[in-house]
């Protein structure tokens, strides 16, 4: 037993007396001697009582809908790329393996990991902001690729329009447009614009290969980045000019061939 309990059951013991004992005055007296303070009761008041119910419910609404508006919701691509429509009508390419969380409600924003590539809804009022592992683009309507599928490096591609690119929403960036390109590196301050865009970075997005007088040795280390395997060629120095599908491999180095007079071997 207690000491508490000790001195309870003293008290109880003290004050008792055969027919007489009240054990609730008891206990107050016990409770005043030791400077235990009773709580008041309260009269039960409809008004009041409704009153607070209502603004429990307010709280509770503006909450969820506080709460609501900062979700993110989450995409992915598995073995294969994927193609998604946003809520605002931006439609968004995941490469393999890519992971995409949008939130659109008072603002259009998106974070993602791996390659993909944007077509995004026009919107003076609201810019696209993307954040990518120590990169952001912030956009109002245009086609681009972002590529942080490296550790160390983001690249972003431009098909269409115009992009601010740079290492954060508050940091200085750098404006790419229709064609161009550019990386930056893990640590660096700013992104570096590529001399040459490389064009076939869409590729896998597009479905097809472009190629302008590029020399074969260019071309096939093109493909050679895109399938994971390695090519041996007669002559190097030829240029190819023209666009191939990329689902057939085969078929493409079949084309080579025929139109430069070389033979490609495949290991």
């Amino acid at each position: 037993m207690s000491h508490s309990e000790d001195r309870h059951l003293d008290f109880v013991l003290k004050h008792y007396k055969e027919g007489a004992f009240d054990t609730q005055k008891a206990i107050g007296r016990f409770k005043a001697a030791n400077g235990v303070k009773p709580m008041p009761r309260r009269r039960w008041n409809p008004v009041i009582y409704a009153m607070s119910a209502a603004a429990a419910l307010l709280i509770g609404v503006f909450l969820f809908m506080h709460s609501g508006s900062r979700q993110w919701t989450e995409i992915s691509a598995d073995a294969s790329q994927q193609e998604f429509m946003l809520p605002d009508g931006t439609c968004v390419t995941l490469a393999p393996g890519s992971v995409l969380s949008y939130r659109m409600k008072d603002e259009r924003r998106v974070k993602m990991e791996g390659k993909v590539f944007f077509d995004v809804a026009r919107d003076e009022a609201r810019p696209f902001e993307v954040d990518a592992d120590g990169a952001f683009v912030r956009v109002l309507g245009t086609e681009f690729m972002v590529d942080a599928a490296e550790e160390d490096q983001t690249k972003v591609y431009v098909a269409d329009g115009k992009v601010l690119f740079a290492k954060g929403p508050e940091e200085e960036g750098v404006i790419l447009t229709k064609g161009m390109g550019a990386t930056i590196e893990e640590g660096a301050e700013m992104p570096v614009v590529e001399e040459v865009a490389d064009i076939n970075s869409i590729a896998w997005q597009r479905g097809s290969f472009i190629f302008d007088q590029t020399p074969l040795k260019d071309v096939l280390d093109c493909l050679s980045k895109y399938y994971h395997v390695s090519f041996v060629a007669t002559d190097l120095s030829k240029r190819l000019s023209g666009e191939f599908y990329a689902d057939d491999l085969d078929l493409i180095i079949e084309l080579i061939e025929s139109a430069l007079d070389v033979t490609i071997i495949k290991r």
